[in-house]
């Protein structure tokens, strides 16, 4: 054993492949770890930051640079005020603001904005108005009259219960004419890309901008409000390991996930490989006779048959017919896989088979008189190990390939990430990008490589020491 790992060891490609094997091993493991969405593809796990957010890291290369990350701050105000009104702090996230008859007073949270434009703009508060109908307050940012709250349902005010706490929300995402007087007031034909063009023009570039809450008392008594100090939230173009896809998903939590997925696939149908085609070649090239040529003939059939193009067939008809509703797909994709994929396995098993069975170690054990069951076992297997481990190593990529291909035309799996998927959407979606969504392109076909890669370097090494020659020092 100290020799096989000494030989194993001096090789720089199989160190190369064990490390990146292991990896992936344990990015697939550790994902529930790394990210806390399990599957970007829910919508309740999208819109993380902006569709098309570039890697958090790509800020320092200059084309980059501005692009805002993800925001999420509380306003504090500035108590200066032109009128006779008052307005104080309550407790460390309210305010108390009382306004005389007749009168409005406008309180002031400056917002400091560092980078170019956001994708949207959120402020939240909570409100406490008086248990009136003679009161409006309005939300301005900068000179853009946004949102107008009032107790009397007269659109493009929002109405709010006097008396109560209201919790206000404004989104550039949700703005129409019925609910923003900025909104109202643009041609008709503006109006649908309000919420568009509203982040660009609100906070364009770095700078301190106002955001002002302005408190309008038309009754003939003083009045007090109570509101909560604004949230302010945006999503940005810059976010994460790996950006973000179209939907504004993490790209990064699709690919560990995609990993998870396609190492775990391969590995199973690999071994579902390894075990048909084992007990195949095996029985045809030991047993011989009439049962090597019936085996032999079973696995040309498979052989003939192309693969990939009888997949997508097999997975077109299954997913018309609604089989498939009733079969969890990935299992259906494994057993497809593995049960056309083993010919090519058993058939190199049977060659190997058809050598070892008549070495000079098989005729003496049977000669011994032991039992076909006990040679095969305890002679013929063991010196089938190189292969079996290659054949496995060759496998995975095999499979990850296949899964990846069906994936990418969108025949296979849909509802969550896979590396292929991950491949077929980028391609759909990347000339709706002004660019090369690399973030999102590079990560799946890197992974596919490199593994692919790694595993042909693995299995290359495993065959070449086991091989059973070296393990008998011949």
């Amino acid at each position: 054993m100290n020799k096989l790992l000494r030989d194993l060891m001096s090789r720089k490609t199989f160190i190369f492949s064990v490390v990146v094997i292991g990896f992936f091993a344990v990015l697939a493991v550790a994902a529930p770890f790394l990210t806390p969405y399990n599957n970007p593809y829910r919508v309740g796990q999208q819109f993380v930051a902006a569709p098309y957010a570039v890697p958090a890291w790509a800020t320092v290369f200059p084309q980059y640079k501005n692009l805002p990350p993800d925001v999420r701050i509380t306003l504090t105000p500035s108590l200066a005020h032109e009128s006779s009104g008052e307005v104080s702090q309550l407790n460390s996230s309210t305010l108390k603001v009382t306004v005389p008859p007749g009168d409005t007073v406008n309180v002031t949270f400056p917002l400091r904005w560092n980078w170019s434009s956001p994708y949207d703009v959120r402020l939240s508060f909570t409100l406490v108005t008086p248990n009136t109908q003679y009161f409006q307050v309005n939300l301005f940012v900068r000179d853009f009259y946004l949102m107008s709250l009032s107790p009397l349902p007269i659109p493009p005010e929002v109405t709010v219960v006097p008396g109560k706490p209201n919790p206000v929300i404004f989104s550039t995402e949700l703005v129409n004419p019925g609910n923003s007087p900025y909104v109202a007031s643009l041609p008709v034909q503006d109006q649908s890309l309000a919420s568009l063009e509203l982040p660009k023009m609100l906070l364009p570039k770095p700078g301190t901008y106002n955001v002002t809450l302005s408190f309008v008392n038309t009754g003939k008594t003083a009045e007090t409000f109570l509101v909560t100090l604004p949230g302010y939230s945006s999503l940005g173009y810059a976010y994460g390991r790996l950006g973000t896809d179209d939907n504004g998903a993490s790209v990064f939590s699709e690919f560990v996930y995609g990993a998870r997925f396609d190492l775990y696939l391969s590995l199973v149908a690999s071994a579902i490989i390894i075990g048909i085609g084992l007990i195949i070649g095996l029985l045809a090239g030991y047993v011989g006779g009439f049962t090597d040529l019936t085996l032999n003939a079973f696995t040309d059939f498979f052989l003939l048959i192309p693969g990939l193009p009888l997949l997508i067939v097999l997975i077109s008809i299954f997913d018309i017919t609604g089989t498939i509703v009733n079969v969890n797909k990935a299992v259906l994709i494994l057993l497809i896989i593995s049960l056309l994929s083993w010919p090519g396995t058993a058939k190199i098993i049977r060659g190997q088979t058809l050598t070892l069975r008549n070495r000079t170690f098989v005729e003496a054990a049977r000669a011994l008189g032991e039992s076909r069951m006990r040679i095969l076992f305890k002679h013929i297997v063991p010196n089938l190990m190189g292969i079996l481990f290659a054949q496995l190593a060759y496998d995975v990529p095999g499979v990850i390939l296949a899964e990846s291909g069906l994936d990418f035309l969108g025949l296979g799996i849909t509802e969550f990430p896979t590396w292929g998927n991950m491949l077929g959407y980028a391609t759909n979606n990347v000339s709706f990008v002004n660019g090369f969504a690399w973030w999102w392109v590079l990560p799946p076909g890197l992974g596919i490589v490199f593994i692919s890669v790694a595993f042909y370097y693995f299995g290359t090494a495993m065959l070449d020491v086991l091989s059973p020659y070296k393990l008998r020092g011949e």
